[in-house]
């Protein structure tokens, strides 16, 4: 069978996965990608240079060439329409493929998701079983016969719902990562992307994991490793094959299991030793993890902190973490000289200037090298829509959208009476550790309120690339190769098709 994998903006390990095991099955693989320069969230939308840039006609070309039995969506809400616009028109390209829609927004609305005709089969949660089914499936033809975490129509029109399974137990029981399926798109050289688990033990408001854990209605474990040897072999595969220069691990908690990770991190530095970025949680991390992880080769780590304010994390938020504890993980990583990205969300349901303040003055004294403030987003079913009804920032009709993929972002939803002060802090947060420590007292409120917004853009987008610059950050170098890349193999394509 053809199996064409649909990938908009960024790398997906959902497709990773599935092409290894499509591969592994012997079915032939392709990758349908378009870039979304420009319009993709990592910049401005500049709707010139978007249409100057979209690869939609190389895509179409391609797709008709190829003819695949099959096209497989990994959908996140915040590209969910996009996906639709792209199945609908990959449909009328190719009447007789089956699309396949799977990811986190599928999972959290299927209802949402299976209305739309020219898509012939959802998977909601875990898609390694599903997708394999759903192959035998086509191959045999229509039939009514449920599909283990599948719905689809049958020729009746009727929706027919498989049971729901638990999750994979036995990670290494699956192939390695096929990055191999990126490399004419993505540097996979220069940044390597990678997990080690599934799963998360904390239940965020505003994350998926404290729904997507309880979809099976089989008991099963939620969160799972990989055994070190399994991870081992495939980085160095990809180590030999590509020289890769830098890793990320994807994993939700790196450092979650300390007999796992000292085992691990022991192996990595006898066979890999390339510069790495993790992910860690300030209630699991201590000095001892920080050797450790620094003696592997680990550079960054990222951690959410989310919202300083304690009985606002804790209640709104359901993070357990205190600020003592953040405190301490900042200066146990400037002492070992790992680079620390701090998340933090901006625009949340009940924020108030106070609230703000207090992050501004806590930061001052305990500076993260790199804070990442998000503008809050909505993603179906998780806990904090609630919240967004609460204080009158979602209704029925906001939380349509969001359901249905529009407009995720809560900030542009918020009162006219709150949006005067969001936009200074988010400026604030962003620049803070581009600033001079004998400057940062100054960097107030009421002085970025009187900035032009015409000298705001340009110091906006100077400490974004001074502190990429000055910390080596692996996803600015990410970025810029990738857009460079992305953009020559664009106008490469156009030339050689005005031949």
């Amino acid at each position: 069978m053809k199996i064409a994998f649909a990938s908009i903006a960024y790398e997906s390990l959902a497709i990773s996965i599935l092409s290894a095991i499509a591969k592994k099955e012997g079915h032939s693989v392709k990758l349908l990608h378009t870039p979304t320069l420009f319009k993709d969230g990592l910049t401005r939308e500049f709707k010139r240079l978007a249409r100057l840039f979209s690869n939609d006609k190389e895509l179409y070309k391609q797709l008709k060439a190829y003819q695949p039995d099959l096209i497989a969506f990994s959908v996140v809400t915040f590209d969910y329409q996009r996906a639709l616009y792209y199945a609908e028109n990959f449909k009328k390209i190719c009447p007789h493929t089956k699309i396949v829609f799977g990811g986190i927004h599928v999972s959290s609305v299927p209802e949402v998701v299976i209305v739309n005709e020219f898509i012939d089969y959802i998977v909601v949660g875990e898609g390694e079983i599903a997708f394999i089914e759903i192959i035998k499936h086509i191959e045999k033809g229509d039939s009514s016969d449920p599909i283990v975490n599948t719905w689809y129509r049958s020729k009746d029109n009727t929706i027919i719902k498989g049971r729901q399974i638990g999750f994979i137990q036995d990670l290494d029981s699956l192939p390695h990562f096929d990055n191999e399926i990126w490399k004419d798109v993505f540097p996979v050289k220069s940044y390597y992307l990678t997990m080690t688990s599934r799963g998360c033990p904390y239940n965020c408001s505003y994350c998926f994991n404290h729904y997507f854990r309880n979809l099976p209605a089989e008991k099963s474990n939620y969160i799972r490793r990989r055994s070190v040897k399994h991870v081992i072999e495939e980085l160095i595969f990809y180590k030999e094959k590509y020289k890769i220069e830098l890793i990320e691990f994807w994993d939700d908690v790196f450092i979650l299991d300390k007999k796992w990770l000292k085992e691990f991190l022991e192996a990595y530095k006898k066979e890999i030793l390339i510069p790495f970025k993790c992910y860690i949680h300030v209630n699991l991390f201590d000095e001892d993890i920080a050797i450790q992880l620094k003696d592997a080769g680990c550079k960054w780590v990222d951690f959410g902190i989310q919202h300083i304010n304690e009985e606002y994390r804790n209640k709104y938020l359901k993070r357990n973490e205190t600020n003592a504890e953040i405190r301490k993980a900042l200066q146990i990583l400037k002492k070992h000289r790992i680079v620390s990205f701090a998340d933090y969300i901006v625009g949340m349901p009940g924020d108030t200037i106070e609230h703000y303040e207090e992050a501004r003055l806590f930061f001052i004294e305990n500076t993260p090298d790199i804070i990442e403030p998000y503008w809050m987003t909505y993603h179906p079913k998780t806990e904090i829509i609630k919240k967004g009804f609460e204080h009158e920032v979602l209704n029925d009709e906001k939380l349509d959208l969001i359901n249905h993929g529009y407009n995720p972002h809560s900030y542009f939803e918020m009162s006219s009476a709150s949006n005067d002060f969001h936009n200074e802090y988010y400026f604030i947060l962003k620049v803070l550790p581009a600033v001079p420590v004998f400057l940062r007292k100054r960097l107030t409120y009421n002085l970025v309120k009187k900035i032009p917004y015409f000298i705001k853009l340009p110091v906006f987008i100077y400490s974004i690339f001074y502190l990429a610059v000055k910390h080596r950050s692996p996803r600015i170098k990410l970025f810029i190769t990738l857009y460079l890349k992305q953009m020559m193999w664009i106008l490469k394509s156009r030339i050689f098709s005005n031949k």
